[in-house]
């Protein structure tokens, strides 16, 4: 079967029109001439790769060096064949020349070779490791605002751009003035008049490309949103976690069909942008070819008129044919510069999105146990019409074991969320032992929380590290036992013949291991655990355990969380009878709160799920237990 084609419709006039006002008016907001973006790019280069700094400072010496050497070695060479001057002079002249220009190339394609793969490299992973920074410390929540996803993606491509062109084309503009000065120099002892014949034509090339660049630049959002979607699919579809639902429940050729669906449109966009910029480059060529044209037909003139000789119409012929290169060259830097300064600025513009609300509170974070209040608190997720959490009130008591209990999508870990500081309410305000939580330093504020979340990561480093989250050296062994002997993981790791040494994630590593849903969720009580803060937030911490595993956690959970504030976030009702109180979430509010037994009381919603749940045990004549 056929594949069939997206179609994509061509950009209308009004269209258009509608784009290059938003352009123009994006322009405008642009915080950084292009005489800043360049000097940011220097300066990051000086300072994080200057090895690379310097080999291209040296690449450019030895480039217009070899230029011309070049230039006047076919002069000479022309002079010695013809005899016209004494063979001797002339003969040593080309084997300076010659030799000069061969040593030259042994630097330059070392020179060559580093900045291409070092150099660059160095600057590249310097850029990358500044946007991966600064995502780790904006809000939690702009992760998931995907107009900051989609300035993420232009600031990454960016930092590619700006590593992988930004110095050569500095160079390449610097060798460019130099040839344009060298190669003027050489041509006005002939004429004048032929600068500018070559120049007013490169100078119309010049506005040609940039129109064409400015069409370009502005259509960039039109495919961002397809980068990003093939970027996802390629991701999930290399993911060693997915790997397992894409072969059982037979997802490949959905995704080659949302793939190929994606890269269509996306490649709709690239024709577009081809059949402009063909339309564009033709004209350029034909503009700047009079000039070019115009100068040499001028020069052959003159050796037919007997005013020049062979060596010196050599010397001129490649010196108008180099000032032609080097004004076309300066003028496609210039047009690029435009375009590597939108790059620059793109990069500089996530990098300078505030970070985390409330980092720069001067208040201390109280020691001990904490008491949290929600007062009036609503929610709304970027792009939803209707908010998750509506107008909750309620406190977390000091040493108060609280359970959160609802079903799913009734906003429990989006309360957790907030509570941590992850989120910022869109309405009321938190407060931590009576003070607005604003008023702290975040990083700070993060210490006094303990999570347990439903999506568990690890990172590729020993079982003691990820508990620890420190290094080897650091790591407080016997209080690792401990928590590892709580959580229930202990027997685990110590069957491993690496026992706490075992490194995690075995697609890096042939020595690593894995662990199951279960086993993950015992890891990550235990790292919670070993953080011991005043506050424990354990949302669905049980949902992965057998039910050996289950009953043994609820009951070491009062010894885990004596002493300290702690929520325990369940839709399994029967699980959360051993905490002080419960509340029960539904539609973002909180609908009955109290103890189990008064909600059994009650007889309300609560009392009603209960039922329902423990309904499933009395075929097994567990009736008497769930009712207790």
């Amino acid at each position: 079967m056929s594949k069939k084609r997206v179609k994509i419709a061509k950009y209308t006039k009004e269209k258009n029109a509608e784009a290059w006002r938003k352009f123009y008016e994006e322009q405008a907001k642009i915080k950084y001439s292009m005489l800043n973006n360049m000097h940011y790019m220097i300066m990051e280069t000086w300072r994080n790769a200057r090895g690379f700094f310097f080999v291209m400072l040296l690449l450019l010496i030895l480039e217009l060096m070899g230029n011309l050497l070049d230039t006047y070695t076919d002069k000479y060479v022309i002079e010695f064949a013809l005899g016209t001057s004494s063979r001797v002079t002339l003969g040593v002249i080309c084997v300076v020349i010659i030799s000069v220009r061969q040593l030259t190339q042994i630097p330059f394609r070392s020179g060559h070779l580093y900045a291409t793969w070092v150099g660059k490299m160095r600057l590249r992973n310097h850029l990358l490791g500044q946007l991966m920074k600064k995502k780790m410390h904006i809000s939690y929540e702009s992760t998931e605002n995907t107009k900051i996803n989609d300035m993420l993606n232009k600031a990454s491509e960016g930092a590619e751009k700006t590593a992988d062109a930004g110095l050569f084309m500095v160079r390449d503009t610097i060798l460019a003035v130099l040839q344009i000065a060298a190669y003027s120099g050489i041509l006005s002892m002939l004429s004048p008049v032929l600068i500018l014949i070559i120049a007013l034509p490169a100078v119309a090339g010049y506005r040609i490309n940039r129109h064409k660049m400015m069409w370009i630049w502005n259509m960039a959002d039109n495919w961002q949103n397809y980068d990003r979607q093939m970027e996802y699919v390629t991701n999930v579809g290399n993911n060693f976690r997915e790997a397992k639902d894409i072969r059982i429940f037979g997802m490949q050729q959905w995704f080659d069909c949302v793939y190929h669906r994606v890269f269509d449109k996306r490649t709709g966009w690239f024709v577009q942008q081809d059949e402009w910029e063909l339309r564009h480059n033709l004209l350029e060529t034909t503009v700047t070819s009079i000039g070019n044209v115009g100068a040499m037909v001028y020069i052959v003139y003159l050796v037919m008129n007997g005013r020049i000789g062979a060596g010196d119409f050599v010397l001129y012929f490649n010196s108008v044919a180099m000032l032609c290169t080097a004004v076309r060259n300066l003028c496609e830097k210039f047009s690029a510069f435009n375009w590597l300064s939108q790059e620059i600025f793109y990069l500089r513009d996530y990098l300078e999105l505030e970070e985390k609300p409330g980092k720069g509170g001067e208040k201390e974070v109280p020691q001990g146990q904490c008491e949290i209040e929600f007062k009036h608190v609503s929610y709304t997720h970027f792009g939803a019409e209707r908010p998750t959490i509506k107008d909750i009130s309620f406190k977390l008591k000091k040493g108060e074991n609280l359970a959160v209990v609802g079903l799913n999508g009734a906003g429990k870990t989006t309360l957790i969320k907030l509570m941590c500081g992850l989120y910022e309410p869109t309405e009321g305000e938190i407060l931590l032992n009576g003070t607005p939580v604003g008023e702290y330093n975040r990083e700070e504020y993060f210490k006094i929380f303990s999570t347990v979340f439903q999506d568990i990561d690890v990172l590729p480093v020993t079982i003691a590290e990820n508990i620890a989250g420190k290094k080897w050296e650091e790591i407080d062994f016997q209080k690792l036992y401990d928590c590892m002997r709580k959580s229930g993981i202990d027997q685990k790791v110590m069957s491993l013949p690496k026992g706490e040494r075992t490194r995690l994630v075995k697609s890096l590593y042939e020595d690593a291991t894995d662990f199951s849903g279960g086993q993950m969720q015992k890891l990550a009580l235990a790292k919670a655990l070993y953080k011991n803060a005043p506050v424990l937030l354990l949302d669905e911490p049980t949902a992965a355990l057998d039910p050996i595993a289950e009953q043994e956690m609820y009951l070491n959970y009062a010894e885990f969380s004596k002493e300290k504030s702690s929520v325990f976030i369940s839709h399994r009702l029967a699980s959360t009878r051993f905490c002080d109180r419960i509340i029960l979430s539904a539609d973002g509010q909180i609908k009955e709160e109290g103890s189990h037994s008064s909600l059994m009381e009650l007889g309300g919603a609560y009392a009603e799920l209960f039922h329902m749940q423990s309904s499933y045990y009395h075929d097994s004549g567990l009736e008497g237990d769930a009712d207790e």
